[in-house]
């Protein structure tokens, strides 16, 4: 129930739902349908320069963080100039349209929930037509009370550290989006250890994604050992015992997906408590 791997720019190819509804558009999937999660379809986008899609609506909502490039998103009748660190939501139903006008490829990593559904599946995307690039694409303005559902994440902006309980302390988050932000189905937000700390082996009642930004960490995912470094990315399913060990000394920060949105009590079960009852108690 947990799934490994590294990004690798030559396995982004084009999208199977686009087809010839967008001009160079491409997907490297993380996972997805065709692996054992049922909640979560999480990868790689690239628009290469010059690209741009047809007006699409989808059945699932979207999350977008942007890696590197620029891309002008057209999204419910508003243009929108997105650039590395800026995130976006596209909820459930929203027209949107992309176009690069840049000179380099734009790529950003994806969030999509409910699932996408099997291009040969139940229809759950819809195109309608070219769209009408009328309005200048201007940079995010936190400012503009118009502008709801997008942000920028910089990573000098994370909290101090903070010590929660002897399975978790050293960490920081920076929440992106989460139901106070709009979406519904997921959460996504960055986490990051400066120096050293844990995160002690648990488990969830909902799946979870990640995607290394910079640093490394070692993880145990169901009992098997492995190092993230920056651009590996990994998987962990319903009840998929993992835990994290930075190293003192070598900082760490990753993109984080949550889906379902985790319960208001009880998101995480970590297991020292309970096996103190059997090792200690005798229960």
């Amino acid at each position: 129930m947990h799934k490994i791997g590294t990004f690798d720019p030559k396995t982004l190819s084009p999208h199977p739902k686009y087809g010839d509804h967008a001009n160079g558009l491409n997907w490297a999937p993380f996972v997805e349908h065709v692996d054992e999660t049922v909640h979560i379809s999480y990868g790689v986008i690239e628009v290469v320069a010059g690209g741009e899609t047809q007006m699409t609506t989808q059945a699932h909502e979207t999350g977008i963080y942007m890696t590197s490039g620029e891309i002008e998103v057209m999204r419910d009748g508003r243009t929108y100039l997105l650039t590395e660190g800026d995130f976006m939501l596209i909820p459930t139903g929203i027209e949107h349209a992309y176009r690069n006008t840049g000179g380099v490829p734009a790529r950003w990593v994806e969030m999509c929930a409910p699932q996408p559904k099997a291009p040969d599946a139940w229809k759950d995307t819809w195109f309608s037509g070219p769209a009408s690039w009328d309005s200048e694409a201007a940079p995010i303005n936190l400012r503009d009370r118009r502008a709801s559902m997008l942000g920028h994440y910089d990573h000098a902006q994370h909290t101090p550290p903070l010590a929660i309980s002897p399975d978790l302390n050293g960490l920081s988050q920076r929440m992106m989006m989460d139901d106070v932000f709009g979406a519904v189905h997921f959460n996504m937000f960055v986490i990051s250890f400066a120096d050293g700390g844990l995160c002690n082996h648990h488990d969830h009642p909902f799946e979870e994604a990640y995607f290394v930004l910079g640093g490394e960490v070692d993880i145990v995912f169901d009992g098997q050992e492995y190092v993230l470094r920056e651009g590996d990315f990994a998987w962990t399913g319903v009840g998929a015992q993992h835990a994290f060990f930075p190293r003192k000394g070598t900082p760490v920060h990753w993109l984080e997906i949550q889906a379902p949105q985790p319960p208001v009590r009880e998101g995480v079960r970590f297991h020292s408590p309970w096996d103190y009852m059997s090792n200690v108690l005798k229960f």
